[in-house]
């Protein structure tokens, strides 16, 4: 019994080692030409530059879109005043 798992361990680790010394071989040539790579990575600049662009847009809405929102909430709690500065600007336009 006990020599069977020496055994067992044995032609585990020698099965380990075989696969380490061996390896999976050398790598098999790249399929890509070196242009379509170079092409393929002035594409993914430009898209990484539009999308640096895209956030920096989206950063600038979304900090007025919180203004904006702010503004309109202080608003809401005075629809008598605004009322009052709508009928003051009616009757300023000639209305």
């Amino acid at each position: 019994m006990f020599t069977r798992r020496i055994w067992v361990v044995v032609a585990v680790a020698g099965l380990v080692l075989v696969g380490l010394t061996i390896g999976c071989g050398p790598k098999p040539p790249c399929p890509v030409a070196p242009e379509v790579v170079k092409q393929s990575q002035a594409e993914t600049a430009k898209v990484e530059s539009d999308l640096a662009e895209a956030t920096a847009e989206r950063q600038r809405l979304e900090k007025e879109l919180s203004e904006k929102q702010a503004r309109l909430s202080e608003l809401r709690g005075k629809p008598d005043e605004l009322k009052k500065k709508l009928e003051a600007l009616k009757r300023g336009s000639g209305r």
